[in-house]
């Protein structure tokens, strides 16, 4: 049995690393697997790039350049009549790149795709696939038109049209259109679908995509000896630290940093003496200044071990993203014994137990959001809920018991 996984890239983006833990697990127990991407990261033999298929010569990749130039003019206007988008909508139409038969010339017995957007693998490239595909899902675009994050939109339920996140009053509008063009490609695939949370599986069952064919959920898995907590960590030292993420968060309103900003104002206000310390960004990005609470910016941190132990450090970490599959940041908070505190939306119920390994604040609630905080450092003076957090981990997210669960479905399917 050979699986071929397919991802945009190996080296980037929460899904790359989902996808590449999930194939190295799969690989110690005993499945043949290798990776296709359009960017390749990293220096794996196993992970097969697409210029491996492009054809070197000079007048090709001429012809190329003015194809890819006319696909982009054309796709420009298809988006020119909407003016109105909304404001940080991550969307994608069904633009794609030449695979030069990639996909007919790889040997494989499933093709178990990843997230395969940024003009990467088509939805007519699918249908010339005729073996069974498992599709990890790690957003909402497979079963939406155009949307990686609905938000509040149910319209994939029944048919996308009128876009709110295309701020479109027109029934069959470029949302309708791709819809349309994904519900006549579906229906000819050996399709299992597969999500890492059981919100985002009940969405994907409740979908006019999606809805009839099989879903599984089954987490993403993290490297446990990689992220682990340090020996002595420093359990109720005099000035706490709060830790935060902050890739994105002064021009992504979903990572939800005015919650975030608002709820340590309270805690200000309040005269908790703390430390907050943010990463993936700096001071001029997210300007802050409180009386009580010290900030310290580190900047962006991209070697695995050194924010493993800054994760083992903090005492508390706090997600205010309004939007969630399964979060990466709160799987490694968690696996490194440190608990957190995010609102109740998305996947992140399936990893935090609401006051035994961190807290689930009421969505959009900046005060509840503080008193999480708060009561995560005053309840975890023992290590209990460190204890709690890291042992989620070890019952539900291992490398081993995630790609057991994946290696079950492959055999069933081959």
């Amino acid at each position: 049995m050979k699986v071929l996984f397919v991802n945009t890239s190996d080296g980037s983006g929460g899904a790359s690393r989902a996808a590449v833990r999930i194939m190295r697990g799969v690989q110690k127990n005993g499945v043949a697997s290798q990776m296709f991407v359009m960017y390749k990261g990293t220096g794996s033999n196993d992970v097969i790039p697409l210029t491996h298929f492009v054809p070197k010569n000079y007048f090709y990749q001429i012809c190329d350049w003015i194809a890819k130039k006319v696909k982009n003019k054309w796709q420009h206007y298809k988006w020119s009549p909407y003016k109105r988008t909304k404001q940080n909508a991550y969307m994608s139409d069904l633009r794609s790149t030449r695979l030069h038969g990639a996909l007919q010339k790889l040997d494989y017995d499933i093709v178990h795709l990843h997230w395969i957007n940024q003009r990467f693998i088509g939805i007519d490239d699918l249908v010339k696939i005729h073996k069974p595909i498992v599709w990890t899902l790690h957003d909402t675009w497979p079963f939406c038109g155009i949307c990686h994050y609905f938000s509040e939109c149910d319209k994939y339920q029944t048919h996308c049209g009128s876009c709110p996140m295309l701020g479109s009053k027109r029934e069959k509008d470029l949302s309708y259109e791709v819809f349309e063009k994904k519900l006549m490609a579906y229906k000819d695939l050996n399709l299992h679908i597969v999500t890492p949370s059981k919100w985002l599986g009940e969405c994907a069952k409740k979908s006019a995509l999606l809805g009839h064919f099989p879903v599984h959920v089954i987490p993403n898995c993290i490297d446990t000896d990689l992220f682990h907590p340090v020996v002595n960590k420093p359990i109720g030292q005099h000035k706490p630290f709060i830790f935060y993420g902050a890739m994105n968060a002064a021009s992504d309103s979903r990572k939800g940093f005015a919650y975030l900003l608002s709820a340590l104002q309270l805690l200000d206000q309040q005269g908790l003496e703390a430390k907050l310390v943010v990463f993936g960004a700096n001071q001029q990005d997210l300007p802050m200044a409180f009386k009580h609470i010290e900030v310290s910016f580190i900047g962006y941190v991209n070697d695995n071990k050194a924010l493993a132990n800054l994760y083992s450090q903090a005492d508390v970490m706090v997600v205010p993203s309004l939007d969630e599959n399964l979060s990466n940041t709160i799987m490694e908070s968690l696996s490194c014994g440190t608990p957190v505190v995010a609102f109740n939306i998305g996947g992140n119920g399936d990893m935090i137990d609401h006051k035994c390994n961190g807290y689930l604040a009421k969505e959009k609630d900046c005060e509840d959001l503080a008193k999480g905080i708060e009561w995560c450092l005053a309840h975890n003076t023992d290590g209990a809920l460190s204890k709690n957090a890291r042992n989620k981990v070890m019952q539900n997210y291992t490398i081993n018991f995630v790609s057991e669960q994946y290696k079950k479905l492959y055999e069933s399917l081959a």
